[in-house]
């Protein structure tokens, strides 16, 4: 299917949002991107840029300013409070590692891209609705409409207002911090590093790079808390989350005492991913989750190169939906299920599941066969989803529009 000409309208500026905007406009099509902020910018903590999603900005071109700003991953570390031992220890296979970047890194790739391709952008676009169909549009909060198109994206991420459901928040969220990576420190550049007392106190150290050529080394710092405590959290003064800090983690203690902490909440739901007739839902629209296992940037992106790689190839919008949601579906469903399920073991009031994580399941997965496993899980390559795309078959033949806007 020729994309020129194709109207396509997106809600939302994040990754999701961007990356597909940026492809679709690249093949022809003509892409207006609809963000509720004054101007479009990044919104979230540093993450790890997984194999999964590194291939899918490799195929639009966009890997190597990316990879320039963060930090190459090797591992990720988790360990008791008391006396270290490690109950989590991921190593990547053979010829894989993970990016770990600022979001900011990423958006200003992704921004710029999107700007050099043609897209439009709305900033100061609250929306509250989408109006599918042949000619489908987007439905403003002040009951104005936009333009009509051939096809409309919800990628306004978990809280998209479009089929929102309240009780889909998870008890636990996380206070995060981007802070000076130290120099000579506790903490190794390629490491992912985690400690908890129990599954009720959760804290992680990781390396995310810079946002621009010369600027310090930074560093994203997690502390785990109820999304009911945060009050008392805010109450309690800083003294006190401080002396937290330190029981839990004490070379950690340096980062919190910089740290100016924003409070995140989490969700985890699987909203239908079709809206009605041409208008549908990505990224975090569509599956959202707790961080534990990483993959919201990343199954972002998949999904971007999905419908965009079905747009080009199918012969029309309603066969490219049906032949999008073929390839990401099983994918989808998968991470969904094991995110519903691992999470407790880390962030839960539970006392019997972080007893099995740490005297049952840590010493199963340092079986080989089983860290290989583990290993496919994190990394996000369960069910070989970049190889189900086919990326060459759609990017790969035209490298030099892909790579060169």
């Amino acid at each position: 299917m020729k994309l020129t000409g194709l109207d396509v309208a997106i809600a939302g500026a994040g990754v999701g949002g961007l990356a597909l905007g940026t492809m679709l406009a690249r093949f022809g099509a003509s892409v207006t991107l609809y963000d509720q902020m004054d101007a479009p910018r990044p919104v979230g903590s540093g993450f790890v840029l997984q194999p999964t999603g590194a291939q899918v900005l490799a195929a639009m071109g966009l890997l190597d300013p990316v990879a320039a700003r963060g930090r190459r991953i090797d591992r990720m570390v988790g360990r008791l409070k008391d006396g270290g031992k490690p109950v989590l220890d991921v190593r990547y296979r053979s010829g894989e590692f993970g990016i770990a970047v600022q979001r900011v890194a990423l958006f200003n790739t992704l921004f710029e891209a999107a700007r050099a391709a043609g897209v439009t952008f709305e900033a100061s676009a609250r929306i509250s609705g989408i109006e599918p169909g042949p000619r489908a549009r987007l439905v403003f909060q002040d009951g104005a409409r936009s333009p009509q198109a051939d096809l409309v994206i919800d990628a306004m991420g978990a809280n998209s207002p479009i089929g929102s459901r309240p009780d889909s928040e998870l008890s636990y969220g996380a206070l995060w911090a981007t802070v000076p990576f130290p120099d000579g420190g506790p903490f190794q550049e390629n490491l992912l590093e985690q400690r908890y007392d129990r599954a009720s106190c959760m804290a992680g150290v990781l390396p995310v790079g810079t946002t621009r050529e010369g600027a310090p080394a930074m560093a994203t710092f997690f502390w785990s808390l109820r999304t009911a405590d945060h009050p008392e959290w805010v109450k309690a003064g800083r003294d006190a989350w401080l002396e937290a800090v330190g029981k839990l983690w004490p070379d950690a203690l340096p980062l919190a005492a910089v740290a100016e902490p924003i409070h995140a909440r989490y969700r985890h739901q699987t909203r239908p991913p079709v809206i009605g007739r041409h208008a549908l839902k990505i990224g975090d629209a569509w599956h959202a989750t707790s961080p534990q296992l990483g993959q919201g940037a990343n199954m972002a992106l998949l999904d971007a190169a999905s419908l965009a790689s079905a747009l080009v190839h199918a012969e029309n919008v309603d066969a490219a939906i049906a032949r999008h949601l073929r390839k990401r579906q099983m994918h989808v469903r998968s991470y969904q299920f094991l995110s519903r399920v691992l999470t407790p073991f880390y962030q839960s009031d539970s006392r019997l599941l972080p007893t099995l994580r740490d005297h049952l399941i840590a010493p199963i997965t340092t079986l080989p066969g089983v860290r290989s496993i583990i290993s496919t899980l994190v990394t996000g390559d369960l069910l070989d989803p970049v190889g189900r795309l086919r990326l060459s078959e759609t990017f790969g033949r035209t490298a030099a529009t892909l790579s060169h806007p």
